[in-house]
């Protein structure tokens, strides 16, 4: 039991960390947008790069964002029969469709880390004219399957734990910032 709960405060804080330090990807983004503003606008001489890189980072945020999100439990559920289930219900039924999120995030990890491999093997670049290392950005992908992978085993252990007992025996421990007022808003 204390090794479960030692996994599921680690990735919990993982994921939550992580997830506030990506988040200041958006710092530079905004700045490479503001400059190609005011390069192109101001002074009729914009970049060649600055429209590649925000999608690089924009790229990173996007994909380094999904482990953080089901911590916070911010994916889409199909409501039609997930919302009409008791907490116990909809636990076994998480239960029984996790298979199908550890059978993409599974497939998707390996083949973007095989390509992730090759790409630093080959030194990849972008195929425009100025040709930026593409290899970092392929990276965010197998890192990001790995921590997914990692908050989708331990939302797993949660379900089977709620399924058997019927309570929430593994709370999630972090701050999730907007979680406490969902929560008191759903149970009223």
């Amino acid at each position: 039991m204390a090794v479960i709960q030692a996994y599921l405060r680690f990735t919990d804080w993982l994921n939550a960390k992580f997830a506030w330090v990506v988040a200041f990807l958006m710092v530079p983004m905004l700045a490479i947008m503001i400059y190609e503003v005011v390069m192109r606008y101001f002074f009729n001489a914009a970049s060649h790069w600055a429209y590649e890189i925000s999608l690089f980072v924009f790229g990173a945020y996007v994909v380094l964002g999904g482990a953080y999100t089901h911590l916070a439990g911010g994916h889409v559920n199909v409501d039609i029969i997930w919302g009409q289930l008791s907490d116990r219900g909809r636990a076994i039924l998480d239960v029984l469709t996790s298979g199908f999120a550890f059978l993409y995030l599974g497939v998707l990890f390996w083949v973007s880390l095989e390509i992730t491999i090759h790409s630093w093997q080959i030194g990849e670049t972008t195929m425009t004219h100025w040709k930026p290392i593409y290899y970092p950005l392929r990276t965010t992908l197998p890192v990001a399957c790995f921590l997914f992978l990692m908050q989708v085993l331990a939302q797993l252990i949660r379900n089977i734990a709620f399924a058997v007992k019927g309570r929430d025996v593994f709370p999630v421990e972090v701050e999730i910032p907007g979680m406490a007022a969902m929560d008191s808003s759903s149970k009223g």
